[in-house]
């Protein structure tokens, strides 16, 4: 890249979108900054990408609950890039000015993010958040995954306590809300499913002589 020059990411009117706040203490739940902050990183994190499919990738991975707009991501891959955890690299493709590369800052970075815990609550932010780090299992280090499965885990059957325990308060005669329950109960159980498979897959056990 020049050092003339720097990444033009283009950006459009969009409505206001309010992030909390990320805390600072070292068990900092994993909140609406921080979960933007670990999509951006992920979405570059195996290859050279370009802005549309980091885009893409964002939205994909928060998983519809929550979908921060598109001038959003691209101020958090700005910041990304200013604080270098991103790096931008001059395309050689008209069409496509500049690809984005997860830097060796970023790894480190992505991984603390990783780590952070996920809320105690259920809401649409925090499944968005839950939806990011499952998402990411596939790029994440086999050292790492334990303890995360361990937290999205906690999360899922904490919300599918809580589904159930709504469900249980409803009126018996409205077919389609218990319907509408039982779907979200039913995801949360292939989440967790899910996470028992990799489990078994990604960890072995040790042999002890």
């Amino acid at each position: 890249m020049r050092n003339s020059e720097k990444p033009a990411i283009q950006t459009y009117p969009a409505s206001v979108t309010i992030l909390p706040a990320t805390s600072s203490g070292a068990h900092a739940h994993l909140d609406a900054a921080a979960a933007l902050r670990l999509a951006v990183l992920g979405a570059t994190a195996c290859r050279m990408t370009p802005l549309a499919r980091v885009v893409d990738t964002v939205w994909c991975l928060t998983g519809g609950g929550w979908r921060p707009p598109t001038d959003v991501i691209h101020e958090a891959l700005r910041a990304a890039n200013a604080d270098g955890t991103v790096l931008a690299t001059e395309s050689w493709v008209r069409s496509v000015p500049f690809f984005y590369t997860l830097t060796p800052k970023g790894a480190k970075m992505f991984r603390n993010l990783m780590m952070r815990p996920l809320p105690d609550w259920d809401d649409p932010i925090s499944r968005s958040a839950a939806a990011i780090k499952f998402g990411l299992l596939d790029v994440t280090d086999d050292a790492d995954i334990v303890a995360i499965a361990a937290d999205l885990k906690r999360f899922y059957i904490e919300s599918r306590r809580g589904l159930e325990d709504r469900r249980a308060g409803l009126a018996a005669d409205r077919a389609y809300l218990h319907a509408a329950v039982g779907d979200r109960i039913a995801w949360a159980d292939q989440r967790i499913h899910a996470l028992d498979d990799l489990l078994r897959t990604r960890i072995r056990p040790k042999i002890v002589h």
